[in-house]
């Protein structure tokens, strides 16, 4: 995400993140430590708030039901990875609002790098890469490959390189790269899946996640930022059209993002915010049948 002509780069050590930029200069490139691996530069939490949160992992993990044999049961992953308030807010009421569009057999989590106003006193468990792991294992040791669908929505800030940035100010930073999405995913066997990603040059994801079981849609092109991250806000652009007003009131997942992307351009119009987001989707034919079922049956 990005607010016009504003960049925002985050450090902690010797690890910076590029969250993201409006400008086309060129940023100097920085080194992999994790050699292309899904990891993260972090301090460990004081140890009542530790063991708090590994609290909060354990109890939303065992609060994931298994399957129901013989119908179509959904898994939504929602995750905030930027400490900024209206990632938090978008990812919970992104939960909120896809478990009411699926219906009884749907499912939630949600994740995210938000502290509250009483850090010690979290509401859901932290978006950290191993938590990420974890829910994506969790769900895939639940599931039925082959009956199952899992829906994943991330928000934060974005990278040039394509990659979601990971950052609780002082204390975590990372980057989860599609390639990272992709593998724990296949990893875990989550097969039937839509990858909702809300943050600047989100359109990276699509190329290295799209197959026929897959529908991914992104708040922007691969070389776009998106708009409306202010703290502020209840929602960035993207959420607010897709999820607060698009299947709010009634869109399916695909004809829904067809029509936020509409208002999210008559937006960039009016405010003359450019050049505009241009959000991306590729909807792989199985995922949109699966889809469609799952939707007929609210």
């Amino acid at each position: 995400m990005a607010d016009r002509h504003h960049w925002a780069r985050a450090a902690m050590g010797g690890l910076a993140l590029l969250a993201c930029t409006l400008t086309a200069s060129a940023q100097p490139a920085q080194r992999d430590i994790f050699n292309g691996q899904f990891g993260a530069m972090e301090i460990a939490l004081p140890p009542r708030e530790a063991a708090a949160q590994a609290d909060l992992m354990r109890d939303a993990l065992a609060a994931l039901p298994p399957q129901t044999p013989g119908q179509m049961d959904i898994y939504i992953l929602s995750a905030a990875f930027w400490g900024e308030p209206v990632f938090e807010r978008e990812a919970s009421h992104a939960a909120e609002i896809l478990e009411e569009h699926f219906g009884a057999n749907a499912h939630s989590i949600v994740l995210t790098l938000g502290a509250g106003a009483n850090p010690g006193e979290r509401r859901y468990p932290m978006a950290s890469p191993n938590n990420l792991q974890a829910t994506i294992g969790k769900i895939g040791s639940l599931i039925d490959p082959a009956e199952d669908l899992v829906v994943l929505f991330l928000t934060s800030h974005g990278s040039q390189d394509g990659s979601v940035s990971v950052l609780q100010q002082n204390r975590l930073a990372s980057s989860l790269r599609p390639a990272h999405l992709r593998d724990a995913l296949s990893n875990a066997g989550i097969r039937n899946r839509v990858v909702i990603v809300s943050a600047c040059f989100s359109g990276a994801f699509i190329a290295p996640l799209m197959d026929a079981n897959t529908i991914v849609l992104t708040a922007a092109a691969p070389d776009r930022t998106s708009f409306g991250c202010q703290p502020s806000r209840e929602w960035t652009y993207f959420g607010d059209a897709y999820f607060n007003t698009a299947l709010r009131n009634g869109a399916g997942i695909v004809a829904g993002f067809d029509q936020a992307t509409a208002l999210i351009s008559r937006w960039e119009r009016e405010q003359n915010l450019t050049p505009p987001s241009n959000p991306q989707k590729y909807v792989g034919a199985n995922a949109a049948a699966m889809v469609t079922r799952a939707e007929r049956r609210r």
